[in-house]
């Protein structure tokens, strides 16, 4: 019996939203290297070049910034929100992203190689074809967003949730996803399935995934031999 007056501690499952302030300063004007954006409302006018290194984003919210092929290195968001942004083929590579959201964003072939991810929550947003390898993600949900041929090699995972995501083609080799949600997404194209160990799935899952996995084990199901 717990002792008087304890409180069990409640279990975290999802990603913690973004601490927005209640009121932000207008935006800059352009984007430079080691620029730090506090508390600010960005728009989709900010001029961008196509590399910008060591940009920091602090309690912001980003909404229609066109950030397609930008080079970002060294970049570092904490408590950010991207609402209706572009950020296709934009390279993040080792960025450092906690408490960040993307809701109805353009990541097509989008790189957070290395990246390291902790409480991220991707939404109703396009994710072909990008990439995680390598990454380090706790707590990053993937919801209602395609991810076909979206590259997770070796992305180390853990309290993870891809909800409803289309994942054909998607590779999964090597990966360690532990205590990872997969419901509703479809599992059977996968490349890397006996890289799933530690996943969760629902009932209507087992089947196609069961055809991944006995096609990665090279088991073949034919008609029972004569004789």
């Amino acid at each position: 019996m717990a002792p008087r007056g304890s409180r069990t501690r409640p279990v975290k499952r999802r990603p913690e939203a973004p601490a927005l302030p209640d009121r932000t300063a207008p935006g800059p004007a352009a984007v430079a290297d080691g620029d730090l954006w506090d508390c600010v409302q960005v728009g989709a006018g900010v001029a961008v070049p196509e590399r910008v290194a060591d940009l920091r984003i602090r309690e912001s919210r980003v909404a229609g910034l066109r950030l397609a092929g930008v080079v970002l290195t060294g970049l570092e968001c904490r408590d950010v929100e991207f609402v209706g942004c572009d950020l296709s083929g934009a390279r993040l590579d080792d960025a450092l992203l906690t408490r960040v959201a993307f809701t109805d964003c353009r990541l097509t072939g989008t790189v957070f190689d290395g990246a390291s991810l902790s409480d991220v929550r991707i939404t109703d947003s396009t994710a072909d074809l990008a990439g995680f390898r390598m990454a380090r993600a706790r707590f990053l949900l993937v919801e209602n967003t395609s991810m076909r041929g979206a590259d997770l090699y070796e992305l180390d995972g853990q309290h993870c949730a891809l909800l409803g995501c289309d994942l054909g083609g998607a590779n999964v080799d090597h990966a360690r996803l532990r205590e990872t949600d997969l419901h509703g997404s479809t599992v059977d194209d996968l490349r890397g399935v006996l890289s799933l160990r530690g996943t969760r799935i629902g009932p209507d899952q087992v089947v196609p995934l069961a055809v991944g996995l006995l096609g990665a084990l090279g088991i073949e199901v034919t008609d029972r031999p004569p004789g």
